[in-house]
């Protein structure tokens, strides 16, 4: 079964094999005919999906680094190398697992000793191979902590769509929120290379949020429709008044969301595609045809209560002629047909309580991936 991009490798199975029967373990090789053979095997289909060429190499001090390689996507359903004249004794075997631009995303590394006319195993543990990340870092003081909490209802959103919020006094206190013009001073920013972009213009939300807002209070609305893809956050700014008197100004953010690119008349498999209420799309290289048709369930906790249970989101999917119906807590979340395998990972917008979810506002994350299939022999 393909893993997904980042996640360890099934493990390489190498295969030391001898190329006479003589049993001897010299501590150094002596002469040519003390020599060996190194070779491995592996299913194509327990290799990722990003793996297009295996290479191993073997070194050792004082010796000729030996290298081969090859190509997964080329190879047959099992995947063989073979190499030969390797002199006995001790070595290091890298293994590295690389995409389609030569990057090795994976490798493994052991060490093995070739004895001549033994076979031998080692197993080498498959990793990701090391690269970069990023890291923020948010300082908040204990002076200055939130007393609002804003959330937005999901993670995937269509462009233009609009974008439901709610704000919540979480503190003991009354606030009071700041305006511009007669609007709450709510500000979206965009994260660009990792940092977020200074708040933009003021955002139309319903004025009643600008009358006090006692503790435990809760306003939800639909606000935003943000026209480019990209990650956001929603930024509030508010006042409280202390005890003396003197209002102390603060600033809450919300929760980061993603809006989703533009519309596609087709995606590709394995890559995560969102598709809104109505709408249509085509997998590229199959004759699959994908339509949203319905949401036939939404009893997912909504965001703000209290549930026994996280509850579910049901969707009603055509697919050519066919139609299926997926679930995004229950079963089924993935389904088979043909040759191919059509899961849902989200759906969104996420419920938020005291607010009645339109059907035109949905969207769907799917992804389509090759299924497996079993020898019956």
């Amino acid at each position: 079964m393909r893993n997904n991009l980042g996640i360890l490798i099934t493990a390489l199975l190498l295969l030391l094999m001898g190329c006479a029967d003589h049993g001897t373990t010299p501590p150094e090789p002596i002469g040519d005919k003390e020599q060996g053979a190194i070779a491995f095997h592996l299913l194509k289909s327990e290799t990722p999906a990003d793996t297009w060429t295996i290479e191993v190499r073997l070194e050792r001090e004082g010796f000729a680094t030996l290298r081969q390689s090859v190509s997964v996507r080329t190879s047959p359903d099992t995947i063989r190398m073979t190499m030969g004249n390797i002199a006995a004794g001790y070595w290091k075997v890298t293994v590295e697992a690389k995409d389609s631009t030569g990057n090795v995303r994976y490798t493994g590394n052991a060490s093995v000793q070739i004895i001549e006319g033994q076979t031998m195993e080692v197993m080498v543990q498959m990793n990701p191979a090391g690269g970069t990340g990023k890291l923020a870092i948010t300082i908040a003081w204990p002076a200055a902590s939130p007393h609002i909490l804003i959330r937005t209802a999901g993670t995937y959103f269509s462009m233009n769509q609009i974008v439901p919020v709610s704000v919540t006094n979480v503190s003991g206190e009354v606030i009071i929120p700041s305006t511009c013009c007669t609007r709450p001073d709510l500000r979206i920013q965009q994260k660009v290379n990792g940092a977020w972009t200074p708040p933009g213009e003021c955002e139309l939300m319903c004025p009643t949020i600008i009358h006090p807002m006692k503790p435990g209070e809760r306003i939800a609305d639909s606000v935003i429709q943000i026209p480019r893809p990209g990650l956001y956050r929603l930024m509030l700014r508010y006042m409280t008044a202390g005890r003396d008197g003197i209002a102390r100004h603060f600033e809450s953010y919300s929760n980061e969301f993603n809006i989703v690119g533009l519309r596609r008349d087709s995606a590709r498999l394995d890559e995560e595609f969102a598709l809104r209420l109505g709408e249509q799309i085509s997998l590229s290289g199959t004759d699959l045809t994908l339509v949203f048709q319905d949401v036939t369930e939404d009893s997912r906790c909504p965001d703000g209560a209290v549930c026994v249970w996280a509850g579910n989101g049901r969707i009603q999917l055509g697919v050519n002629q066919s139609t299926v119906k997926l679930n995004t807590t229950l079963e089924p979340k993935q389904i088979i047909f043909g040759n191919y395998a059509i899961r849902l990972n989200s759906l969104s917008p996420y419920p938020v309580i005291d607010r009645r979810m339109r059907k035109e506002e949905y969207v769907a994350a799917l992804v389509v991936t090759a299924a497996l299939t079993t020898d019956s022999h």
